[in-house]
């Protein structure tokens, strides 16, 4: 075999791989209705591998994540690891960097249904209350400081994500009218970035 197939070989058995990973099942719950957003939506309908990794990992994150579930791409799939964002569409990869000393932490917090998760796909995966309000906060298990204490919307995947310190341990707690529900999780190298075992009672 030429080293030219093996590397060949090598590649797409990573992507495939990260996308084992990563990729939500087809059976996840259908998000509630949501609003539609424009602004995701026009940043990545026909864009590129090269024109996406452009933007660069906050803003192809906060693109892709807006995209009503209906207008996802069928030909793209984006996952987001803790130190970076794989682009993937044909074969073709492109690694985006994510921030440095930053971790991404998408979240769907859940009733009665989700899925186990573990890198979050941009492009596939749904939790079970898409457009719910929430009110969230993030606080840092060792020295108390609040990262995160907002009331928001989930979007119609039913995840919402925030940009949180690497090489820490956190709580997460979400509040709504269907209950409230709290996780402790950490955002080192190689920990989760798709948090979906956070219940509301």
């Amino acid at each position: 075999m030429t080293s030219t197939r093996r590397a060949a070989l090598l590649s797409a058995a990573a992507i495939a791989l990260t996308l084992t990973i990563s990729s939500c099942t087809a059976s996840d719950p259908a998000p509630s209705p949501a609003a539609s957003s424009p602004e995701g939506s026009s940043a990545v309908d026909d864009e590129s591998l090269e024109e996406l990794a452009g933007l660069g990992a906050e803003e192809i994150i906060a693109a892709l994540e807006a995209v009503p579930v209906s207008e996802r791409r069928d030909d793209l799939r984006a996952s987001v690891e803790s130190n970076q964002v794989l682009l993937s569409s044909d074969g073709e990869e492109i690694s985006v960097p994510v921030p440095e000393g930053q971790h991404h932490l998408s979240v769907a917090p859940y009733v009665s249904s989700t899925h186990d998760c573990y890198y979050h796909s941009l492009t596939t995966c749904t939790g079970e209350l898409g457009g719910e309000e929430v009110t969230v906060r993030i606080v840092d298990d060792e020295s108390g400081e609040v990262y995160v204490d907002e009331s928001t919307a989930l979007h119609d995947s039913g995840y919402i994500g925030f940009w949180l310190p690497q090489d820490r341990t956190v709580t997460v707690t979400v509040t709504s009218d269907a209950g409230e529900g709290t996780v402790t999780t950490s955002t080192g190298e190689d920990d989760l970035t798709c948090l979906t075992s956070l219940q509301l009672t």
